[in-house]
């Protein structure tokens, strides 16, 4: 009877209690990798997620020994209570249904790593897609960088070509205005001196054909003149100042007659004395030391000079003689004017007024 009392050992069977291994299989909240975010966690740091503690905790036996009463007291181990066969059968039982749990929380476990693996790899394959697309993206990114700063380099040197053939186009359409500005000045400058020179033509011919003009009238007034004095020349080389004064022509022809004889005695008288000279030179002997001879010769000089001086007075008295005649005497031999019968008188023969005469 004593045994019935024993049985109470079921209650210590509590070790059922610690098969909370189902509580443990939470191995599954360990697969919290997938909240790290695929693009930034590599691979091989999401595979550690099989390293769940979820092992430690199934095993069951490690619970037994824990064996308490419902009071909390432990159980003496020392002496094994001997167990009936409907204990043995449902412990066997409860072994069997452990056995099933654990080989189910197995199962269940190598199922969720099979998934976590699954899914690692997946994520790791996404990331690797990811990282892959990302690159792929980068490397777009990069040619499309590159082609973006190679258009941009083309339209810069676009822009740059464009800019310097506008500033070369400009430089030369203002070489251009430039030169047509000089050339131009240049047209009007030549233009201007041009007419400048028309105008000088113009004012010269004009100044030319007023000289001319004047030089034509003051050559026929000169040549009035001169006409006019021919004419009056003419009338007084024909003038006969003195021809109504027969009394005075022949006082003039009387002075001139005797003014002839003079003359001419006095011609005679010097040709003698001149050769009386030649005549005293032949008989003076010549000693080299006496002067008479020079003497001699010199005298003989002047006597000859003075008779050839009365020489020409007297035949400027013959043609006195013949003006008279002509009744022409008195008349000046270089203005034609008359000359004052006191010259006349005075001067014997008298061909110009005093007036000439200052001049010859």
């Amino acid at each position: 009877m004593p045994a019935k009392k024993a049985v109470p050992a079921k209650k210590a069977v509590p070790a059922k209690k610690a098969v909370p291994a189902k509580k443990a299989v939470p191995a599954k909240k360990a697969v919290p990798a997938k909240k790290s975010p695929a693009k930034k966690a590599p691979i091989k740091k999401a595979v550690p997620a099989k390293k769940s503690p979820a092992k430690k905790i199934v095993s069951p036996k490690k619970a037994v020994p824990a064996k308490k009463t419902a009071g909390g007291k432990k159980v003496a181990a020392a002496k094994p209570v001997a167990l009936t066969p409907a204990q043995k059968a449902r412990e066997t039982a409860r072994k069997l249904r452990e056995k099933e749990l654990a080989v189910k929380a197995a199962a269940k476990k190598r199922e969720a790593d099979a998934k976590a693996r699954e899914k690692a790899a997946a994520q790791a394959r996404a990331a690797k897609a990811a990282e892959v697309l990302a690159a792929k993206k980068a490397r777009e990114k990069v040619a499309a960088d590159k082609l973006r700063a190679k258009e941009d380099a083309k339209k810069a040197r676009e822009a740059e070509t464009l800019r310097k053939q506008k500033e070369r186009e400009a430089e030369v359409a203002r070489k251009i205005r430039e030169k047509e500005a000089i050339e131009s000045a240049k047209r009007r400058e030549i233009e201007a001196k041009q007419r400048a020179n028309e105008k000088e033509r113009l004012r010269r011919q004009k100044e030319m054909e007023r000289r001319e003009l004047e030089e034509r009238k003051r050559r026929e007034r000169e040549e009035a003149i001169r006409v006019k004095a021919e004419e009056e020349l003419a009338r007084k080389r024909s003038s006969k100042p003195y021809t109504d004064d027969q009394a005075f022509l022949d006082e003039i022809k009387a002075l001139l007659v005797s003014e002839l004889e003079i003359t001419n005695q006095q011609v005679t008288a010097l040709d003698s004395q001149a050769d009386e000279l030649l005549v005293d030179r032949e008989h003076v002997e010549f000693d080299g030391e006496s002067n008479m001879d020079f003497g001699t010769d010199f005298d003989r000089e002047q006597v000859k000079e003075h008779a050839e001086r009365l020489r020409d007075k007297s035949e400027q008295i013959t043609v006195a003689l013949q003006l008279v005649a002509e009744r022409s005497y008195g008349r000046c031999d270089n203005c034609y004017e008359r000359i004052p019968k006191d010259r006349l008188r005075f001067q014997i023969p008298a061909f110009l007024c005093t007036s000439c005469r200052v001049f010859f």
